[in-house]
């Protein structure tokens, strides 16, 4: 049997702290399965953790990693069925591994000819934006709604859900390059972060009149975002970096009727009366999609710490995928 490695967090504070080790493997607890990975999602949620600053604080050392999917090499549920089938791992941390030992209600079976990279890389993020767009926002047809983060792994997801909605996207970017990126993938319009247009939002809101922002990475903080906004429009936040958390003042909210939520898709799905076919749809949309396009970067597990770093600061667009040995293309 060969040797498995895994990204150990060492110490909380800095991403370099993470050190790859050989896996001790464990003990397989009742109703929970061992599974072989292939592909690991790279998350901002994995930052945040090994940051100390995510509100599921960990202890050092731990292994990080919310996202992964691998296939099932032994179990301990008395239904040998499960072995050899694929599955997306949803838990909180130990993703960054070649191998993970996790319950029932952590896995999600997935058909076999979903590519395990573009399932590991596109699971979260859909969910989040389909929680989001569809289930609170409900989102419509001719419906105009504003992205920050936009380039990013959740704000490709919403773009491209907004879009097939019927909506019409404007998307907040840093740079000239994740301009023509997002644009690629359907946004209509475009801002640049350090534009001056960003200065007085208030002479845009005719021009623009969105009905609903999405807010990925607290960028209310430092813009106006509201501004953006007319009677009765939602303002929906689903992240912040960088500990840019702001209080809304009330009479903003009050004087345009507005809503105002936060997302934790998480959560949500597990409240959810219709968990089961949210997951579903998910799926559905993730069939669709290509692992070679471009908002997917494939990178070797030993590159992990790399682009850990150009997620968190930003040079990044798209959802970077880190894969391991045993990752085949639409392998099974």
């Amino acid at each position: 049997m060969q040797n498995n490695y895994n990204f150990n967090c060492t110490k909380l504070g800095n991403i370099k702290n993470l050190e790859i080790k050989k896996i001790k493997r464990e003990r397989i607890k009742q109703n929970s399965v061992r599974i072989q990975i292939h592909a690991i999602g790279l998350n901002y949620v994995d930052i945040l953790m090994i940051k100390g600053k995510y509100q599921h604080h960990k202890s050092a050392p731990f292994i990080p990693g919310i996202e992964a999917c691998g296939i099932i090499i032994d179990e301990n549920c008395n239904n040998k069925k499960l072995i050899n089938k694929k599955v997306i791992i949803n838990k909180k941390g130990g993703c960054f591994s070649e191998e993970i030992v996790a319950s029932l209600n952590e896995i999600i079976i997935i058909p076999s000819k979903i590519d395990c990279a573009l399932a590991a890389g596109s699971f979260t993020s859909t969910l989040t934006s389909y929680i989001t767009l569809q289930e609170i926002a409900k989102l419509k047809k001719n419906d105009n709604i504003l992205i920050t983060g936009a380039s990013g792994g959740v704000g490709v997801a919403s773009i491209k859900l907004a879009k097939k909605i019927g909506a019409n996207v404007t998307s907040i970017v840093s740079t000239r390059e994740k301009s023509s990126f997002v644009k690629s993938l359907g946004s209509n319009k475009t801002i640049l972060l350090d534009s001056k247009k960003l200065e007085n939002i208030s002479n845009l809101k005719k021009k623009y009149n969105i009905n609903v922002v999405l807010d990925i990475n607290g960028l209310i903080k430092s813009k106006k975002l509201l501004s953006f906004l007319g009677w009765q429009g939602k303002y929906i936040i689903i992240g912040f970096m960088n500990n840019n958390i702001y209080s809304i003042p009330s009479n903003h909210i009050l004087i345009k009727g507005l809503t105002v939520q936060g997302v934790r898709a998480g959560k949500y799905l597990e409240n959810s009366n219709k968990k089961n076919l949210i997951i579903k749809n998910v799926i559905n949309i993730i069939k669709k999609e290509n692992i070679n396009s471009i908002e997917y970067k494939i990178v070797e597990f030993k590159k992990l710490i790399n682009y850990l770093l150009k997620l968190e600061n930003r040079s990044s667009k798209g959802k970077n995928i880190v894969v391991t040995k045993y990752y085949k293309k639409r392998s099974l």
